[in-house]
């Protein structure tokens, strides 16, 4: 099985699975209380696997009936009276059913479910070997499967704020800059420095800088759209990309996102609050230019947007300066 990813691997078993081993009905139940399964997957992606037989479930105890104790593989006929739950949106008539308990180190994290409309596919007396191999098979996909995710996302997730870091940041970048330049969209790029940033680490140490940094994110996360693309780019550096936006419009909100730094009591203690200021330096890309290649005009509307940037520090701080 050379899937990776979680969408990948449940894929293969709800799709693959009915047509390869001739079944009439696949369901996947997974444990999902932290909620791990659903973020990998995604609303749209999970949706289409829910419609294809995935279910999962905060609390597996109303399926843990189903699986002999201790957990190993079930064989019997199917009694819709009693497994209508198992194979929910079935349509057709079963005969009999395999159900599979995935276990780890002895704790239910989910079921395997597999029917067909052959009453003698699945038999009460046949020996169930293969298949506790197959679900400690399976069981370990999936862990792996959540693991790939995890890694995947932290290599693009500053772990500190949790927003995108820096190498997401340039991989959105390059497609941003294609897009805009192929359909001549505006493109702007903001980039913000939290001013006089060592004085908090210097008083408070590090801990309360981070903590400080981890609000910033927060203030200016609320006031960006859901398409920018926002990450930090290092230390108390931010950037955000928003596509589809001129200058004057991207100048409005790098305003309105300074006033709310600075109105914003950034708490350091239980009964202590400072108050910070931001320099913001914004740049658009220029449709026409002859940059020569889209990874040059995005590379130039960075630097533009930097060169804001340190104008405004140059200029007193606390202010939005425009790339000219």
């Amino acid at each position: 099985m050379t899937t990776r990813t979680p969408v990948q691997l449940i894929t293969v078993i709800l799709q693959d699975f009915p047509l390869n081993f001739e079944l009439d009905a696949v369901n996947l139940v997974l444990l999902d209380s932290d909620g791990e399964w659903a973020h990998a997957l995604g609303p749209d992606i999970l949706s289409a696997l829910e419609a294809a037989g995935l279910m999962l479930d905060n609390d597996l105890d109303g399926y843990a009936k189903f699986y002999p104790q201790p957990f190993r593989p079930y064989l019997a006929a199917y009694q819709a009276t009693q497994h209508l739950a198992l194979f929910d949106g079935s349509m057709v008539s079963l005969g009999s059913m395999a159900l599979l308990p995935l276990v780890r180190q002895g704790r239910l994290m989910g079921g395997l479910h597999l029917a067909s409309r052959d009453r003698h596919r699945f038999v009460t007396n046949d020996g169930t070997y293969f298949l506790e191999r197959l679900s400690a098979f399976f069981v370990m996909c999936l862990e792996n499967a959540l693991i790939y995710d995890k890694l995947e996302r932290f290599g693009l997730v500053d772990a500190l704020t949790q927003v995108n870091n820096r190498h997401y940041f340039n991989l959105r970048l390059r497609e941003a800059a294609n897009h805009a330049l192929r359909c001549r969209e505006p493109l702007v790029a903001v980039m913000f420095d939290l001013d006089h940033f060592k004085t908090v680490n210097d008083r408070w140490g590090h801990q309360i800088g981070d903590y400080v940094l981890q609000q910033v994110v927060q203030v200016i996360g609320a006031l960006l759209r859901g398409s920018d693309t926002f990450a930090r780019y290092g230390g108390e550096e931010f950037i955000a990309l928003l596509p589809g936006t001129d200058k004057r419009v991207a100048v409005d909100i790098a305003e309105r996102i300074r006033l709310a730094i600075a109105d914003y009591p950034f708490s350091v203690g239980e009964a202590e609050s400072i108050h910070l200021s931001v320099s913001i330096g914004v740049a658009q890309i220029v449709l026409g230019a002859a940059y020569g290649s889209e990874e040059q005009a995005a590379k130039q509307l960075v630097a533009a947007a930097d060169a804001a940037l340190y104008s405004a520090k140059a200029q007193g701080r606390n202010r939005v300066m425009v790339s000219v």
